[in-house]
């Protein structure tokens, strides 16, 4: 199963659109969003342009909670953990958050397959213990390039994709 890693859109809505069509050019069938989306509009854009399920999480940025939650109830496949999650796709435990500190505590547990994370908007991958742990970087592109990850769960690997 290949699944879409994507953080910190910040409202950039045509990097948004360009990042989920390279997903499904990659094979994706499940999106992760490590927070950072910032406005509601933007989430009805990404579910109303990827058609497959969506788990997310809040980042430091998304200033109308309230309306994320009544959003994502309403919408088919479409899952709001909150800070962070924790849930098995492709057979894989997985963890996600947006910050990177939250991300490595839960490395260090050696309790998941793959922790991934945002926040930084710099693309990483690195392995705590048996533990890969990822950033996909950043679909707004305030760094430079935008990116997006590509998470196989057979081979448990992240390849970083420039959008």
């Amino acid at each position: 199963m290949r699944v879409a890693l994507l953080s910190d859109i910040h409202d950039h809505v045509t990097h948004l659109l360009q990042a989920l069509l390279a997903a499904r050019e990659q094979g994706c069938t499940h999106l992760l969003y490590m927070g950072d989306m910032a406005r509601i509009s933007t989430f009805r854009t990404l579910r109303e342009e990827w058609p497959y399920a969506i788990d997310l999480v809040f980042g430091n940025n998304e200033y109308e909670r309230a309306a994320f939650q009544r959003a994502a109830q309403q919408w088919h496949s479409t899952t709001l953990h909150g800070d962070c999650a924790d849930l098995v796709l492709g057979g894989r435990h997985l963890f996600f958050t947006h910050f990177p500190w939250t991300a490595a505590k839960a490395a260090e547990s050696g309790g998941y397959d793959a922790v991934f994370f945002g926040h930084t908007h710099v693309p990483e991958m690195m392995n705590t213990g048996n533990t890969l742990m990822a950033n996909p970087g950043e679909v707004y592109g305030r760094q430079g390039t935008p990116t997006i990850g590509v998470y196989d769960t057979e081979s448990n690997t992240v390849r970083i994709i420039t959008i």
